[in-house]
């Protein structure tokens, strides 16, 4: 391992035990690729935690240019992170007041919960959870907080769309933007894509959420043996090539092992189907960052061979492909591999045919704008899209087919 891996791995923890201080130390006197390790961290996302644990030990050591550097990109972390906080606060303030039941995960709220700090965990973006059937009303308020839609089709307040709807439209339609810039957020009802995991829009997740505090207000999310599934769902969405996600479980298990009931939280991933996430999951913050998973636990582990395999290859590229995106094929492959039995990779190959068909032909308002029809005649949009589609593919096909033979 090159010691810039090594000690950005030392480093990457919320809290760092005496012997891995130490070894951070010794590390800091070898020959280090200063500017290597910090493309890694930035690429990462774990750039504050490395610079607070190298000011712990021994900042002095850096080269000037490079303390300078990290100094001025933590400063502007933190203070990102106290914006984004104030704001998550007064959005949840307006959805409340108007009566509509929102949770927050991830963002700040996953940092004040696992990390005991906001400015310790690097986050752009707000997430935030309601209800299927709030979320155009959810929508419309934080339109008129001044945000916008960044749905390529049109601004989402002008659909006309009832909740059901909602079904057929990809999490990614819900997010919006600060006209500056400065804060993205993910309305959501799910973790992700419907093919890909479970519904957070579940009874049984509200009534286990758990309050946590927040620049001094109480705000709920979910339980922390909830919140660790959900991590490990994301994580796996992302073949895990970031190392902020790997570090997400192990502050959660640092932060709650003794909390947690461990078989549980099993039986709990088991039956949405994501148990082999969860095992990846935590098999990577142990090897990697040392969470102390519980030893029962870690004994099941280390004897399941296919986890162990899907955890050395990320392991192999987490460092080498930092900054390329993984092929379509290549990802479906990795989420068939995390599918727990082959009647849930069934599903899954189901689900994504399904999702794919139900995106080609869901009308959006680019053929209400195109075609304007009654409402008797709404059902023509549904053969009228793919049409369209073929249509604007087929051209483009021909239009860099006529550029080639130029």
């Amino acid at each position: 391992m090159r010691p810039e891996t090594e000690l950005l791995l030392c480093c990457a923890r919320a809290h760092m035990p005496e012997p891995v201080l130490k070894r951070v130390a010794n590390l800091i006197r070898e020959p280090m690729d200063w500017y290597s390790l910090t493309r890694a961290a930035m690429t990462h996302e774990v750039l504050p935690m490395l610079y607070s644990n190298l000011r712990i030990s021994n900042i002095k050591a850096l080269p000037a240019p490079v303390r300078d550097q990290l100094r001025n990109c933590y400063r502007v972390n933190v203070q990102h992170s106290y914006f984004l906080t104030v704001e998550m606060l007064k959005l949840l303030k307006v959805l409340e007041t108007h009566g509509i039941k929102a949770v927050p995960f991830k963002g700040p709220i996953l940092a004040a919960l696992a990390y005991g700090d906001v400015t310790l965990r690097q986050f752009g973006d707000l997430d935030i959870l309601v209800h299927k059937q709030d979320i155009l009303e959810a929508t419309r308020l934080i339109l008129a907080q001044g945000y916008e839609s960044t749905a390529s089709e049109a601004n989402v307040s002008d659909n006309e769309l009832d909740y059901e709807d909602v079904a057929f439209r990809g999490p990614k339609f819900y997010t919006f933007c600060r006209p500056d810039g400065h804060c993205r957020v993910d309305l959501q009802w799910r973790v992700t894509e419907q093919y890909f995991s479970f519904s957070l829009d579940k009874e049984s997740l509200w009534q286990r959420l758990a309050t946590v505090s927040l620049a001094g207000r109480k705000v709920r999310t979910f339980a922390p043996a909830d919140t660790l599934v959900i991590l490990c769902v994301h994580g796996s969405k992302h073949r895990w090539e970031k190392l902020k996600w790997v570090c997400d479980v192990a502050e959660m298990v640092r932060a709650y092992r003794d909390a947690i009931d461990w078989q549980e939280v099993q039986r709990e991933a088991c039956k949405q189907g994501v148990e082999r996430m969860l095992e990846l999951g935590l098999l990577l913050a142990r090897d990697l960052l040392g969470a102390a998973v519980p030893q029962e636990l870690s004994r099941r582990l280390q004897g399941n061979m296919e986890i162990k395999r899907l955890a050395h290859g990320i392991r192999e590229r987490l460092f080498i492909e930092a900054d390329q995106r993984s092929g379509n094929v290549r990802r479906i492959v990795f989420y068939l591999r995390t599918k727990d039995h082959w009647a849930h990779r069934a599903r899954f190959c189901v689900r994504y045919v399904s999702q794919c068909l139900q995106t080609i032909l869901t009308p959006s308002l680019v053929e209400r704008d195109i075609l304007p029809l009654p409402v008797y005649l709404s059902f023509l949009y549904f053969f009228f899209r793919p049409l369209r589609l073929v249509g604007k593919y087929s051209s483009l096909a021909f239009m860099r087919f006529y550029k080639g033979t130029r």
